[in-house]
C-alpha cells in the first residue's frame, strides 16, 4: 500500500525513537563489549562506545547513574551494561543509555598495551634516569603530527601567543591507520637528522584505544628513546595514556599543553631579566656605599689625612731618590771613562811613530834602512829626518864632518 505522507526530520527520527522505546527487548537491554573513546564530562556524564571484533555502538550513561559505580571506566576495558536502546532525535543517532555497569576484565587491545608496557618498563626503556632535561629556553621546536589536523594549529596558536617570532619546523605524518607508527618513527628521525630543533613536540588529538593505536607501538617507543632531541609527547586528552607517553622525555596532557611547556612565556622572561637589572643596581649601590663608610672610617682614624696622598706622596718620594742615584751612578761612569780613555790615549801617543822626533830626536837612515845604533853607520852618505820631517844633512862619517856636527847643535840625538 502506497503511503503518500509526507514527513519532516524530526518527524522520521521521533517516530523511530516511538518504535524502539516500545520494542520490549530493546528496553531491557544486556550488552557485553569493549569500552573504546571513553570521555567523561565536566557535568558527570559519561560517553564511549561499545565495541567487539566487528561492530560497535555508541553509549551514554548520565551523571546520576555513573555516581553508583564503583570503578572508573576506560578504553580497553570489557563490561556487561545494563539499560535501553533509543534514538537521540536530534542527531538521529541510535544509542543505548546505560543505568547500570559491571567490569569483566580487559579486551584484547588494552591487554596488548599492558603486556607491552610491562615488557619496555621491564627493559628499562621508561627509567627515569633516562630522561633529558628539556632546554630552558628553546629557539626552534619541531612539530611530528598530521598536517591537516587541530593539533598542528592548536601548537602554533598557543605557542606563537607565548613567544610571538618562535620558530616551528613541522615533520608531517600519519596519526592514525596502517601504516602511520612508520611515518611517525621517520618523521622523529627526519627531524633528529636535519634540523637544529632543541624540543620535538609529538602527537596527535584525542581518540578511541584504536584511534591512538599507532602511539601504542613498540617502534615508536624505540624511536622516541633514540632521539638526541629531547621528545614531548602530547597525545589525546588529559585521560588519555599511551606507550609514546612513558617512553618520551615529558608528557603533555593536550597538545595546546606541549605549547606551554615547550615554549617561554616572553614576558616572564622580559620580567625576569628586568629583575636581575633592579637586584644589579641595589647590589653596586649597597657595595658603593660600604665602600665609602670604609674610607670615612679610616679617614676619621686618621690613618691617612688625604687618601690619594698617602699612596702617592711615598711613591713620589721614591721616585725622585731613584732619580738622584740614576744622575750620580750615570755620572760616576762618565767620569771613569773618561780617566780611562785618556790613559789609553796617552799610550797611543807615546806609541805613535812620529813622536820622538817631536821630542827632538832624529831618524837616520843609510842605504834604505833605518839605522838602530852608531855602530851601524858606516862610511858614506846617511839621511838624517829631523822632527820636522825635513831632510838635515848627508853624514859623512861618526868621528868627522860637519853634518854630525850640525845635527848635535840642533839636540839631535843620532
Amino acid at each position: 500500500m502506497q503511503n503518500n505522507w509526507t514527513l519532516s526530520v524530526s518527524q522520521l527520527n521521533e517516530y523511530v525513537r516511538v518504535q524502539l522505546a516500545s520494542d520490549p527487548v530493546l528496553r531491557e537491554l544486556r550488552v557485553e563489549g569493549e569500552i573504546s573513546g571513553f570521555k567523561r564530562a565536566i557535568s558527570g556524564h559519561m560517553y564511549f562506545a561499545l565495541k567487539d571484533e566487528s561492530a560497535r555502538v555508541q553509549c551514554v550513561m548520565f551523571r546520576q547513574n555513573a555516581l553508583a559505580l564503583d570503578f572508573m571506566p576506560c578504553d580497553g576495558m570489557k563490561v556487561i551494561v545494563r539499560g535501553s536502546a533509543s534514538l537521540f532525535v536530534r542527531d538521529g543517532t541510535y544509542q543505548v543509555y546505560v543505568e547500570a555497569m559491571q567490569q569483566q576484565g580487559i579486551g584484547d587491545l588494552y591487554r596488548q598495551f599492558m603486556l607491552l608496557k610491562e615488557r619496555l618498563a621491564r627493559e628499562g626503556l621508561f627509567d627515569p634516569a633516562l630522561k633529558r632535561p628539556l632546554p630552558e629556553f628553546a629557539r626552534k621546536i619541531g612539530i611530528v603530527t598530521s598536517r591537516s589536523g587541530a593539533v598542528l594549529h592548536d601548537i602554533l596558536r598557543v605557542g606563537w601567543a607565548r613567544w610571538p617570532n618562535m620558530r616551528f619546523v613541522l615533520a608531517p605524518c600519519s596519526v592514525q591507520g596502517p601504516g602511520a607508527a612508520e611515518e611517525i618513527v621517520e618523521a622523529i628521525g627526519l627531524l633528529n637528522r636535519h634540523s637544529d630543533c632543541d624540543v620535538i613536540l609529538c602527537g596527535r588529538g584525542g581518540g578511541s584505544l584504536e584511534d591512538l593505536w599507532p602511539f601504542n607501538e613498540e617502534k615508536v617507543a624505540r624511536a622516541i628513546r633514540a632521539s638526541r632531541i629531547p621528545v614531548v609527547s602530547c597525545v589525546g586528552h588529559e585521560t588519555d595514556f599511551t606507550i609514546a607517553d612513558f617512553a618520551a622525555d615529558c608528557r603533555a596532557a593536550t597538545p595546546s599543553n606541549a605549547a606551554e611547556i615547550a615554549v617561554g612565556l616572553r614576558s616572564e622572561y622580559l620580567e625576569e631579566i628586568s629583575d636581575y637589572k633592579a637586584a644589579l643596581q641595589r647590589a653596586a649601590v649597597r657595595k658603593l656605599s660600604l665602600l665609602k663608610n670604609e674610607l670615612s672610617a679610616l679617614s676619621a682614624r686618621r690613618v691617612f689625612a688625604n687618601p690619594a696622598s698617602a699612596w702617592v706622596e711615598p711613591r713620589r718620594k721614591e721616585l725622585e731618590q731613584l732619580s738622584i742615584r740614576l744622575k750620580n751612578t750615570a755620572g760616576q761612569r762618565v767620569s771613569f771613562a773618561k780617566a780611562e780613555l785618556a790613559v789609553e790615549m796617552a799610550r797611543l801617543q807615546a806609541l805613535r811613530p812620529g813622536a820622538p822626533l817631536e821630542r827632538g830626536y832624529a831618524l837616520i837612515e843609510q842605504g834604505g834602512k833605518i839605522a838602530e845604533n852608531a855602530a851601524q853607520l858606516r862610511e858614506g852618505g846617511a839621511n838624517i829626518w829631523m822632527k820636522d820631517g825635513g831632510w838635515a844633512a848627508e853624514l859623512v862619517h861618526p868621528a868627522e864632518g860637519s853634518a854630525w856636527e850640525h845635527a848635535q847643535e840642533k839636540g839631535t840625538d843620532v
